[in-house]
């Protein structure tokens, strides 16, 4: 028998009847009997789309979605029919749709069809995500404390709340603060104190900040000043820009424990160094009192009392009182017989021959005999000399009496 045969009266019928019955059921059902799946019910309180509170309202009306082969919008276009808040973020680069590089093609990122409660999201896409765009890398995001990979809801808690709130991916800074005391406690707590809550307003998850190296700047940070925290310096910091306007002289963190009370100005690093503030490295020969001998081992203290510096007398007897044996004989100027390696090297030049007699070097007492405070200024022969001897020779001169004036060779 041909195929054509089969074409009988009854054949035709009886498939006409089953086109007109899936015809009836589809019309009855709303095309449901074709839907791979029930459409999500979650709700946006107080918030109707499309004449909708949600996606199973339309479950029976396919075409609502699924639009017809020629529409040149095709479904996404009826997507963005209802979802006129994701037009708007589609005009601007900065917001979440807006970022993406085709964020208009809503099924790259959103299905349907998965049950009644099922995640309209695709949040697998964490990684391709471009997030930089909107302010915050994901490049020191990738896993959690514990090594779990990062979702969109550990950060956009929202997503997680059902009906999920229309401003779902929204974002909370306490996020931040909730996720990094798990394991950052006593950084973070100091970290609040010092620079606030907006996190945002410093960090925009390049982790910037993480090992940063002071060293690079013009004030690198060495001695005591690596002990010190960065509020110290850095006390009304809350952004980037307020970092880089810290005042770096002395004086603005040590202007109150400024000993000298401005009176060297405000170069401290030419006496100072950061090792410590009683590490003076002040070159005292580039004054006009360079410091030799055992004046390189006194103490400043011990010239500069009080912390005063400018004016200090530079005489001798300023510190060193004059002895016993000179009482005022040789005046002030100590130079000119002492030398600063010891106060005993006497570099003083007679102008009488100490080794007159060929005796050696005489003891100053042998000629100096009288008692302070003559000592030094009058002198005597008599000791050596007898003084009839002297007489008995000296009878033609009338004033015999000063040696010094005839003999000064010591002959």
């Amino acid at each position: 028998m041909s195929r054509l045969g089969c074409l009988t009266p009854f054949g035709i019928g009886a498939g006409i009847i089953a086109v007109l019955a899936v015809i009836v059921a589809a019309l009855l059902g709303g095309g449901s009997m074709f839907s791979p799946g029930p459409l999500n019910s979650q709700t946006r309180v107080g918030v109707t789309l499309g004449g909708v509170a949600s996606h199973a309202a339309i479950g029976g009306n396919c075409a609502a979605c699924h639009t017809a082969p020629w529409d040149s919008q095709g479904m996404a276009g009826a997507c963005l029919t209802c979802h006129t808040d994701i037009q708007a973020q589609l005009a601007s680069p900065s917001t979440l749709h807006g970022a993406l590089p085709d964020g208009a093609s809503c099924l790259g990122c959103h299905t349907e069809h998965k049950g009644e409660a099922a995640n309209l999201t695709n949040t697998d896409l964490t990684n391709s995500f471009p997030h930089e765009q909107l302010g915050f890398s994901l490049a020191a995001h990738k896993r959690m404390s514990d090594g779990s990979d990062f979702t969109c809801a550990d950060c956009h808690t929202a997503l997680d709340q059902t009906p999920r709130p229309i401003n779902a991916y929204s974002f909370d800074q306490a996020t931040c603060v909730s996720c990094h005391v798990g394991y950052q406690l006593g950084f973070i707590r100091q970290h609040q104190a010092d620079f606030g809550d907006n996190c945002l307003s410093c960090h925009d998850g390049a982790d910037r900040y993480s090992g940063f190296d002071h060293a690079a700047l013009s004030f690198p940070l060495e001695g005591k000043h690596i002990e010190v925290s960065c509020q110290l310096c850095h006390a009304r910091a809350r952004a980037p820009a307020d970092f880089k306007i810290a005042d770096s002289t002395c004086l603005a963190c040590h202007k109150d424990s400024d000993i000298h009370q401005g009176a060297y100005g405000t170069d401290c690093a030419s006496c100072h160094t950061p090792a410590g503030w009683d590490q003076v490295t002040f070159d005292h020969a580039k004054t006009a009192f360079p410091l030799t001998g055992a004046h390189i081992e006194a103490t400043c203290a011990s010239c500069h009392s009080a912390h005063v510096y400018k004016g200090t007398p530079t005489s001798c007897v300023s510190c060193h009182a004059e002895p016993q044996e000179h009482l005022g004989q040789f005046g002030t100027d100590c130079a000119t017989c002492h030398v600063t390696s010891a106060w005993e090297n006497v570099i003083f030049t007679h102008t009488f021959p100490l080794n007159h007699g060929g005796r050696g070097q005489i003891a100053c007492a042998t000629c100096h005999t009288n008692p302070p405070p003559q000592q030094y200024s009058t002198y005597t022969c008599y000791e050596c000399h007898s003084q009839s001897s002297v007489a008995s020779e000296h009878r033609k001169i009338a004033d015999y009496t000063d040696c010094m004036r005839c003999h000064a060779d010591g002959r």
